[in-house]
């Protein structure tokens, strides 16, 4: 079960069985969510505070496709140009993925140190962005974290999204259907070999009533953004 635990950013939600030398988290409302250099070194401070780990911030101009990149260690936050997914296999590397209701997909490999994190809205997840980052990855045997998010509870969504996911993943029970990207997405990392017990799904639905998460789809535009903080 993932916990609700005090940072220097606010309240953060933190999975369990995170391996010595990485930290895995995300922000909730009492962060904002929008960057500059000096937020930047609050979230490396927070990961050197977790995990005694000395890093760079590198995240994403995000529009909802399938692009991964490779990040490097910088000497400053970087903000990579159009893409929804990031990679490493150096060390001294924070990933930061921005949410509002998306899935942030977090995987990591303790064997090989390579990284991941995955901003994956129902467009990504239709487009296979998970996949494409496992594939850069080529983790033997990973870890996945799955952050907060909108949940099938509340992700109702119109039949051209529907009838894009298989109808396993649909839950037709209401007035318009729900999409359950998580149950999804799960299925496509056990299709690649991650094993259930190393995958950590966070339950924590952004949009339902009493969420300490920003949600898009409860906020609107205006609305701050949660960060899914993955490094080594």
């Amino acid at each position: 079960m993932w916990t609700i635990e005090p940072s220097s950013l606010g309240r953060i939600a933190v999975p369990p069985h995170v391996p010595d030398g990485f930290a895995v988290f995300c922000t909730t409302r009492d962060f904002y969510g929008r960057l500059n250099d000096d937020i930047a070194s609050d979230i490396t401070r927070v990961v050197r505070e977790r995990a005694n780990i000395d890093t760079s911030l590198t995240t994403c101009t995000q529009v909802h496709g399938k692009a991964v990149r490779k990040a490097d260690r910088e000497t400053k936050w970087r903000e990579c140009d159009s893409c929804d997914a990031l990679w490493s296999e150096a060390k001294g590397v924070t990933l930061g993925i921005k949410i509002a209701d998306c899935l942030p997909v977090s995987m990591l490999d303790a064997e090989r140190r390579v990284i991941a994190n995955v901003h994956s809205g129902w467009r990504g997840a239709v487009a296979g962005i998970t996949a494409e980052a496992i594939e850069l990855m080529q983790p033997r045997d990973a870890y996945a974290y799955l952050g907060p998010s909108i949940r099938v509870c509340c992700f109702e969504v119109g039949e051209e999204v529907a009838e894009q996911f298989d109808a396993k993943f649909v839950d037709r029970t209401n007035a318009k259907p729900h999409v359950d990207l998580v149950a999804y997405t799960i299925d496509v990392l056990r299709a690649r070999g991650f094993r259930d017990e190393r995958i950590f799904d966070s339950g924590l639905c952004t949009r339902c009533e009493g969420s300490v998460f920003h949600s898009y789809r409860r906020d609107g535009a205006g609305g701050g953004r949660n960060l899914a903080v993955i490094a080594q």
